[in-house]
């Protein structure tokens, strides 16, 4: 045993250096608390207020939408714009804002609807400009599209394995969309026959298929997870 201060050798029955007269560290003895010279770092926890932000998020989009209105009555012309941007801004606190109330928000109720919110503001401006193209294009778009993204959260989020699977299923389905969707353009706007998605339908597929396949094949799947980290 050697002496803290000084460094010299001490015998293990001594309890002070006889060379400086610092006290021997021994776990039986009682050390005398030193108070810190410098205060303590410690931050004072901070409590976020999910609730107090989000309503005053929400005043602030009551306040826009308030504005929007009042232009509506008292704006000439305001007619002929104020209810798309009403519209407009009323989408974006549903998509954006509107989960952030629940800590945890399920994305399988809220992906639909989303999509519901997106359809009837659609609906709205079809009805607005008198095209005609809601049931015919729009509505059959954002329901395919609706469809196909609420399965790959509903998997994703109850389906614990073959997330390869899902992913390489979801990109070939969305390559059969684009074809689906310039088929609706050619139907609703002329357009003629099929000139451009076969090209996202072809890449779409070899790339699902890649997942697939990999997915299938363990070796080459572990191989990748060791090369790639992931």
């Amino acid at each position: 045993m050697f002496c803290v201060k000084c460094g010299v050798e001490l015998a293990d029955s001594e309890n002070i250096c006889p060379l400086c007269g610092t006290s021997v560290y021994h776990p039986d003895i009682i050390r005398e608390k030193v108070e810190p010279i410098f205060p303590s770092s410690e931050e004072t926890d901070i409590k976020f207020s999910r609730t107090g932000l989000m309503f005053i998020i929400s005043i602030a989009f009551i306040a826009v939408i308030a504005q929007l209105v009042i232009c509506l009555f008292s704006v000439p012309d305001a007619k002929n714009w104020a209810g798309y941007a009403i519209g407009g801004v009323m989408l974006l606190y549903i998509i954006v804002f509107l989960p952030l109330w629940f800590k945890r928000p399920n994305p399988v109720i809220f992906v639909p609807c989303d999509y519901l919110a997106a359809l009837l503001f659609v609906h709205y401006i079809s009805l607005k400009t008198g095209g005609g193209w809601f049931l015919k294009f729009a509505c059959p778009v954002i329901g395919t599209s609706a469809l196909i993204v609420s399965t790959v959260v509903c998997l994703l989020k109850y389906v614990y394995r073959g997330r390869l699977y899902i992913f390489g299923g979801a990109i070939i389905a969305h390559g059969v969309f684009m074809v689906l969707l310039e088929m609706l353009i050619g139907l609703t706007f002329g357009g003629g026959t099929l000139r451009w998605s076969y090209f996202p339908l072809i890449g779409c597929f070899i790339i699902g298929m890649g997942l697939i396949v990999i997915a299938i094949c363990k070796p080459l799947k572990e191989s990748l997870k060791k090369k790639l980290f992931f």
